[in-house]
């Protein structure tokens, strides 16, 4: 266990589905703008990569959950409250 490994393990997760185009993200002004006005403190759609704020939903959570990773979008089922919802970049 420790950082390190799990840090390997994202990488690699990553890595394999050629998910350099799949980081992008919308800049840290934006997201800190999003959560003073509307309160959101979560990403919809984010990697250990790219992810803003400490909670968010990722399609890993194998290999995510130890970096905040809540699960994938598609399972998780909020109530309430506000969310960034940034779509997966395709290359």
């Amino acid at each position: 266990g420790g950082f390190n490994e799990a840090l390997f393990c994202v990488l690699l997760r990553y890595k394999s589905i050629r998910g350099a185009g799949f980081q992008a993200a919308i800049p840290g002004p934006t997201f800190e703008a999003l959560r003073t006005s509307l309160g959101v403190q979560c990403e919809l759609f984010a990697s250990p990569l790219n992810a803003y704020f400490p909670r968010y939903c990722s399609a890993f959570l194998d290999t995510d959950a130890c970096f905040g990773s809540v699960g994938s979008f598609f399972s998780a089922a909020p109530t309430s409250g506000a969310f960034e919802v940034n779509p997966p970049f395709v290359p």
